[in-house]
């Protein structure tokens, strides 16, 4: 064992000796045979991108199925997600404008020596591999596939018998072209394709370089080694040197030859074991269980797939992470996708998959602020949509007229503030919130301050804007609640801080006379006067209630019977039918506490369907044929959503149970507050909570553990509030675990019984 593992060994039995101290649950988990039940079987060969079987780093990825061109061939699309082409405005004047956009690469073809008849593989959650054989009429093929978690190049392992010791492998490339245009004519204008790859062969390795019209390129390597056993090892690498800020100009080429050489000189067992021990640190961060074997796979699943394109230091993830397909969506949309793809990472203890998320907008800061009109650049930030990576370059147009006629289109930044606003709660950085969070929040919202005016009314409005994806009006009600949730939340932040900020009497003023959100008889309205009487996807008119929970049960009581008809006339009315209209629609529900609703939208998001949006065999999401990264991961937050929720300052455990689910478990959630919290429901009945606090934040829980009393800790207070309301004084690096007075039940962390969808989903 070398220092490193040692000291982190020290370290983990550190810390499992200082809960057991602290009567933190004791986890009984089998993580290899847990996750095994989750892994996707494959008994035939995968046809399709969306059957196909995948891994990847967060940078590169690959996907296995039937080859469409070759017989008897398994194709394994490459693909890196800052692959992007990157053109200037200057250059697509009077041009088809596809600029920043991702780019195909190619495929590695696996042709065995003799015709496939039998498959059996599986994507192994646990090492992060796909696994298994492949029989022919010749013989069999054992392969491995990984993506190792450290490295920037992907291995495929081949052992064959005798009669496929022939099977060949080779590479196709894949001009590197936007495939917008082919897809979306505009037969007014014509898109310059990249120069040509070059194929070659340098130092025995084959290269594809593929040159941009910008000067710079990218460059695919692969080679081939043979081992004494005679088990084949097959690397691939993908360079991209303007990506990795080397130089402006073109030398991928010499750079994935150089990537190759490297890769070669390591000890594949060790770094193999690597890529194992990083992926079972990983899951191991939180554990949850469910009753419904279904969606335990779909949220085992979705860490997967999220882990398998985000990595800390990778890029932000886009609309296809690294598997590429050629789509209309090309890029990172941040009206929603962006959202969305981040939704689970901050609850599942994952904060560092988030970082490159907010160091993007920390990094591109001035570009944000450039973003607006000259005019408001002063104190203002925004941002478009869509952009492409490491680019926040997307301007935005704002007006003071009150009678325009052109929208603003407002959504992307200020959402995405929010989450990182959250991101922060989930650690408590005070230092994040001063020199970060709060000065950008306060450009951001510095937007609305801008473009509202006060009305003969006496009353705060907004011109017209856009109220993503359903049309354009005056005071949009996904609008007015991002400014009150903002202005509310800077003004949190200034008294936190202890700032005596000069904007804190707008802030006050805005929030005490903004005009109210519309409402007609279908419930809150688009707009002032669009009402939503049409079929959509997008629920942004109900922002108010979730994800920003401004508007809710306990601070608007005798709001909710506008908030429960506005969530049914969002279902009901048919068409539209997008996976993340029914995650919305889940999370929507939980977050007024009705979980038999939550249950059944989540489970109308991940129906199968023939024709139209879909959720996919493999866990991944088609949006009439096109990839879009983020709805499955939004269902993975709507399961959480029933188990925990810690907005207004407040922890609600099982806030929204089905009433079918009578057993539930799960184990280091993060909470706002920088709370870790582990819970376990038997028979409908909470057994215990345990709480950790890194911060020494106030706790109030809401539960409905009657008679809440620690366990071990008897001289910890527990001051009641109301109704299932606790105040819980527990001091920064304690863990308290509560049980209801009298009862003893076992303070233990494993799966819960299986009662509902037992067969497996995902094989």
């Amino acid at each position: 064992m070398n220092l490193t593992n040692l000291i982190l060994s020290f370290f983990l039995c550190s810390s499992i000796l200082v809960n057991a101290r602290q009567d933190a649950p004791i986890n009984t988990i089998d993580w290899k045979a847990f996750l095994s039940q989750h892994d996707i079987v494959y008994h035939r060969l995968p046809e399709n991108y969306y059957e196909g079987a995948y891994v990847g780093n967060g940078l590169l990825g690959t996907i296995l199925y039937r080859d469409n061109l070759k017989p008897n061939t398994i194709r394994f699309d490459i693909g890196r997600s800052d692959v992007y082409d990157h053109r200037t405005a200057e250059m697509l004047k009077g041009k088809y404008p596809s600029g920043k956009v991702r780019l195909p690469i190619g495929q590695l073809l696996l042709t065995p020596a003799g015709s496939i008849i039998n498959t059996d593989l599986r994507i192994d959650l646990w090492n992060a591999e796909i696994n298994g054989t492949i029989t022919t009429d010749k013989g069999r093929l054992d392969i491995i596939c990984y993506v190792p978690s450290d490295e920037r190049f992907i291995v495929l392992k081949l052992r064959g018998d005798k009669g496929e010791e022939g099977a060949s492998i080779s590479f196709r490339p894949e001009q590197g072209n936007s495939s917008r245009p082919e897809i979306r004519i505009m037969n007014d204008l014509v898109y310059e394709p990249n120069p040509p790859f070059v194929v070659e062969i340098i130092k025995g390795t084959e290269v594809v370089t593929q040159p941009l019209i910008m000067g710079d390129d990218y460059a695919t390597a692969w080679n081939e080694k043979k081992a004494a056993d005679g088990s084949r090892s097959i690397y691939v690498t993908v360079a991209n040197r303007w990506a990795d800020k080397l130089t402006p100009t073109s030398g991928s080429a010499k750079d994935a030859v150089s990537q190759l050489h490297i890769a070669r000189k390591k000890n594949e067992t060790k770094m193999n074991q690597q890529h194992r021990n990083w992926w079972h640190t990983y899951y191991q961060a939180s554990f949850v269980s469910f009753p419904d074997k279904r969606i335990e796979s779909l949220y085992w699943i979705q860490q997967y797939r999220m882990a398998s394109a985000v990595h800390p230091g990778k890029p932000v993830v886009d609309l296809m992470g690294p598997w590429y397909l050629r789509s209309v969506w090309t890029a990172m949309w941040t009206n929603l996708n962006v959202q969305l793809a981040y939704y689970t990472t901050g609850i599942t203890n994952h904060l560092e998959m988030e970082e490159p998320l907010f160091q993007l907008l920390e990094r591109r800061k001035e570009e944000l602020v450039n973003n607006v009109p000259a005019a408001f650049r002063d104190e203002c930030a925004a941002l478009g949509n869509p952009v492409g990576y490491d680019d926040l370059q997307a301007s935005v147009f704002l007006t003071t007229d009150r009678n325009s006629k052109s929208k603003m289109s407002l959504i992307a930044l200020p959402w995405l503030m929010q989450e990182y606003y959250i991101h922060y709660r989930m650690k408590m950085d005070d230092q994040l919130l001063r020199n970060s969070v709060y000065p950008l929040m306060r450009k951001t919202f510095s937007v609305y301050l801008r473009v509202m005016y006060m009305g003969d009314d006496g009353k705060y409005h907004l011109p017209l804007s856009f109220s993503d994806e359903y049309g354009e009006d005056v005071d949009v009600t996904m609008n007015l609640s991002l400014a009150r949730w903002g202005f509310g939340t800077l003004i949190d932040c200034a008294k936190r801080l202890n700032i005596d900020d000069p904007m804190l009497p707008r802030w006050k003023d805005m929030l005490e006379n903004m005009t109210p959100y519309p409402v007609d008889e279908r419930g809150l309205k688009i707009g002032r006067n669009l009402s939503f009487d049409l079929p959509h996807r997008h629920y942004s008119h109900l922002f108010s209630i979730f994800p920003l929970y401004e508007t809710n049960m306990e601070n608007r009581p005798d709001f909710v019977p506008v908030i429960k008809t506005s969530l049914r006339n969002f279902t009901a009315l048919a068409g539209d039918s997008c996976m993340y209209k029914f995650t919305g629609a889940s999370s929507l529900w939980s977050a007024l506490g009705e979980g038999n609703e939550a249950l059944k939208w989540l489970n109308r998001s991940i129906q199968f369907v023939e024709k139209g949006p879909t959720f996919t065999p493999n866990g991944f999401y088609s949006e009439n044929g096109w990839p879009t990264f983020e709805s499955p991961i939004s269902a993975a937050r709507a399961a959480l959503d029933m188990y925990l929720q810690s907005w207004g300052n407040k922890i609600r455990v099982f806030p929204a149970m089905p009433d079918a689910w009578k057993d539930a478990c799960f184990q280091n959630l993060r909470a706002e507050g920088a709370f870790l919290i582990s819970a376990k429901r038997t028979g409908g009945k909470t057994d215990f909570i345990s709480i950790t606090s890194e911060a020494g934040e106030p706790c109030i829980l809401k539960t409905d553990l009657p008679n809440p009393v620690g366990t071990k800790n008897k001289a910890l207070k527990i001051k009641k509030i109301s109704e299932q309301e606790y105040d819980i004084d527990i001091k920064k690096g304690e863990t308290a675990t509560l049980i209801s007075n009298g009862q003893n039940p076992t303070i233990t962390i494993e799966p819960v019984p299986t009662f509902f969808n037992t067969e497996p989903y995902f094989e």
